[in-house]
C-alpha cells in the first residue's frame, strides 16, 4: 500500500512534520545552550546599564545638594548679613529694615531655586530673632531651636544633620566645632531639605525598584517594595560596615524568600550617606524566561530551514501555489472565465477546485449587485428630488392677496408671473437634469418673490451667470434650496439691513455656485455639527443641505459637493461646487464680484 502511495499524494501537514523533525532534531539541544548563554548576557548588560542609571541620578541629587551647601557658604560673605551681625547697634530702623527684606529675597530665591529645599532661616544674635522664608509668626523658642540643631550636627555628622525627623544643612559663624571659646556665634543658618522632594526623587529613578537613602541616623525611602528591604540590609550588613566611611558601588543578588532581587549600592563620601536600590530579578529576566526558548529556538532554526528547504518548499508548496497566485491575478484583472484545472487529489486540489467553485459564485453576485446598485441609485436620487417641495406657498398667495387687495397690478402681476414659472418648473419638468440656465432662471424666480415679500428688510445682489456654462447639466433643484436656507435660517431673525449674495467662482477644475448672508452665522459647535452631517458621519433625515450633498455625491462623487463656512459679510457662505470640464488651462479665475 505505501509502495503504490505517492510521496506527491501525501497530505501536505505530514510532508511538513517528517521534514522538519529530521532537520530540527539536532539542532535542539544547541539552540538551548546558546539561550542559556544569550540569557545571562542579557541580565548582565541589563544589570549594567541599570547600575550607570542610578549612579547618574545619585551623582544628580549629590551635585544638587553639594551645590545648596556652596550657596550656604556664599552668605558668610553676604553684606546685609553681616551688617546685622556686627553693626545692629549703629544702624536706623531703615537700614536694619532693608538688610533684613534683602536678605529675605536672598535667601527665598536660594529656596527657589531647588526642589529639596522647605525652608531656609538664619538666626541672627544681634537680632534676637530669625529671618525665614516661611510666613509662619515668630518662634520664641527660635535661638533654642538653632542651638539645639548645631549640636545635633556636632554628633549625627556633615553635611546633612537630622533633627526631630528632619534633614538640614547647618551653618554656624563662627564654626563653633572649631572656635571653641565662649562666644556665641553671630549667627546660624538652616536649610530644611524636604524629605517629601527627596522621596519623590527616589520614586523617579526610571528602573521599577525600591530605592532608600540612609547612614547611621537616618533614612528616606520610597513607597515602593518595602517589604524585603529589612532582609536586603541584614544579609549585606557585613559587606555595608565594611564600606563605612568611603566612598564604593557594587551590584549584588540577594535572596529573600522565593524572590531574587539585584542590589545596587553606592556611596557618597560628600554627603556621609548611600543609596540602596534593589528590584525583582523578574522585571528583567520575566519575559526571557518564559519566551525566551521559544524566540531563540525560532530565530536559529528558521535560518537554517530557510536555507535548507527552499528547493524543498519549491518542490511541495511553491509550484502549487504560483498556480494559485495567478488565478488570483485573473481575479484581480476582473477575469472570472480563467479555467483552473484540478488533476491533484491532495489538498491543493481540493482548495483548486473551491476557489473555482468561488469566483464563479463571486462572479453571479457581483452581476445581481451591481444591477441592484444602479437602480438603487437612481430610485433614490428621484426619491431625493420628490423631497424638495415648494413650502413657501402659503407666504406667496397670501403676498398676492395684499397686492390686490391693495391695487398694487403691476407688482401682483409680476409676482403672479415668477410664482407660475416656480411652479411650472417644479411640477411639469420632470428631467432628472437641467440646464445651469434654466436651474438659475428658477433661483432667480423665487428671488424675485422673496424680493417683494421682504422689501424693507433684505436685500438682494445676484450675479448673472458667466457665459459659456448655460449649457451644462447638473441636478434638477440644487441651487434653490440654499437661497432658501439662507432667507428662512441666515436672515431670518434679521428685522433691517439684511444682505443676501449670489455669485458664480470659477476655479481650474470646478464650478462654484455660492449663496452668501450677513446674518448671524453659525457657532464653532454648530458649523462642526453641520459638517459632520455633510460628510455622513451621523444617520439623518436626509433633507435641506444634506439632501443636496447626497444627490451631488450620487451624481458626481469626489468631484461635486456642498461646502459651508464663515462669510466674509459675518454670516455664513454655503457654496456648491460641480465639476468644470469646460476649463481652458489659458483662462483667467473667475469670481463673481
Amino acid at each position: 500500500m505505501w509502495k503504490k502511495m505517492k510521496f506527491g499524494n501525501i497530505p501536505i501537514f505530514p510532508k511538513l512534520i517528517i521534514t522538519f523533525l529530521v532537520i530540527m532534531m539536532p539542532l535542539f539541544a544547541l539552540s538551548l545552550t546558546l539561550n542559556e548563554l544569550g540569557k545571562q548576557e542579557v541580565k548582565n548588560q541589563i544589570s549594567n546599564s541599570t547600575s550607570t542609571t542610578i549612579h547618574y541620578y545619585f551623582m544628580s541629587l549629590e551635585k544638587e545638594l553639594e551645590r545648596i551647601s556652596r550657596a550656604q557658604q556664599e552668605f558668610i560673605n553676604d553684606e546685609d548679613l553681616m551688617q546685622l551681625s556686627y553693626q545692629m547697634p549703629i544702624m536706623t530702623d531703615y537700614m536694619r529694615t532693608k538688610a533684613i527684606n534683602n536678605l529675605k529675597m536672598k535667601l527665598t530665591a536660594l529656596k527657589d531655586s531647588s526642589v529639596y529645599v522647605k525652608d531656609i532661616s538664619i538666626y541672627i544674635d544681634s537680632l534676637g530673632s530669625a529671618v525665614s522664608t516661611s510666613n509662619a509668626p515668630n518662634n520664641p523658642n527660635v535661638k533654642k531651636e538653632a542651638e539645639e540643631i548645631v549640636e545635633a550636627t556636632s554628633s549625627s555628622g556633615f553635611p546633612l544633620t537630622f533633627w526631630k525627623d528632619r534633614l538640614y544643612l547647618n551653618l554656624t559663624y563662627p564654626n563653633i566645632l572649631i572656635n571653641r571659646d565662649s562666644k556665641p556665634p553671630q549667627f546660624i543658618q538652616n536649610i530644611e531639605l524636604s524629605v517629601d522632594a527627596l522621596r519623590n526623587a527616589l520614586n523617579a529613578f526610571p528602573q521599577e525598584g525600591g530605592a532608600i537613602l540612609f547612614n547611621e541616623n537616618w533614612t528616606v525611602a520610597n513607597d515602593k517594595y518595602p517589604e524585603p528591604v529589612a532582609e536586603i540590609r541584614k544579609q549585606l550588613g557585613k559587606q555595608l560596615e565594611s564600606e563605612i566611611g568611603q566612598a564604593a558601588v557594587f551590584t549584588k543578588q540577594v535572596s529573600v524568600g522565593k524572590e531574587k532581587y539585584v542590589v545596587i549600592y553606592e556611596k557618597s563620601a560628600f554627603l556621609e550617606a548611600a543609596l540602596l536600590f534593589y528590584f525583582p530579578e523578574n522585571i528583567i529576566l520575566g519575559q526571557l524566561k518564559t519566551y525566551g526558548t521559544w524566540f531563540w529556538l525560532l530565530v536559529c532554526c528558521s535560518i537554517v530551514i530557510v536555507i535548507l528547504f527552499s528547493y524543498g518548499i519549491y518542490l511541495l508548496i511553491h509550484r502549487p501555489l504560483q498556480i494559485l497566485i495567478k488565478r488570483f491575478r485573473n481575479v484581480e484583472e476582473g477575469n472570472f472565465n480563467a479555467a483552473l484545472p484540478s488533476i491533484r487529489q491532495d489538498e491543493f486540489g481540493y482548495i483548486f477546485n473551491r476557489f473555482d467553485r468561488t469566483v464563479q459564485s463571486l462572479k453571479t453576485l457581483i452581476d445581481e449587485l451591481y444591477v441592484q446598485k444602479i437602480r438603487l441609485q437612481q430610485s433614490e436620487l428621484k426619491q431625493l428630488q420628490m423631497q424638495i417641495t415648494p413650502h413657501f406657498l402659503y407666504n406667496s398667495f397670501f403676498i398676492l392677496h395684499r397686492l390686490i387687495k391693495n391695487d398694487e397690478n403691476e407688482t401682483a402681476e409680476k409676482v403672479s408671473k415668477n410664482l407660475g414659472d416656480y411652479f411650472q418648473f417644479i411640477t411639469r419638468n420632470g428631467l432628472e437634469e437641467v440646464s445651469i440656465e434654466n436651474e438659475v432662471n428658477h433661483v432667480r424666480s423665487y428671488v424675485e418673490i422673496q424680493n417683494i415679500r421682504f422689501s424693507n428688510r433684505i436685500t438682494t445682489d445676484f450675479q448673472p451667470l458667466p457665459a459659456g456654462f448655460q449649457d451644462i447639466m447638473i441636478p434638477r433643484l440644487i441651487f434653490q434650496p440654499l437661497v432658501e436656507n439662507a432667507y428662512e435660517h441666515g436672515l431670518g431673525d434679521v428685522v433691517a439691513e439684511g444682505r443676501l449674495h449670489i455669485g458664480y467662482e470659477i476655479a481650474e477644475d470646478k464650478l462654484y455656485f455660492s449663496v452668501e448672508d450677513n446674518g448671524a452665522g453659525l457657532t464653532e459647535e454648530q458649523l462642526a455639527d453641520m459638517r459632520r452631517k455633510l460628510a455622513f458621519d451621523e444617520e439623518g433625515e436626509t433633507t435641506g443641505l444634506v439632501n443636496i450633498q447626497r444627490r451631488l455625491k450620487l451624481k458626481y462623487g469626489e468631484r461635486g459637493g456642498l461646502e459651508v463656512m464663515p462669510g466674509a459679510m459675518g454670516g455664513l457662505l454655503v457654496r456648491i461646487y460641480i465639476p468644470n470640464d469646460k476649463h481652458d488651462k489659458n483662462d483667467k479665475p473667475y469670481k463673481g464680484e
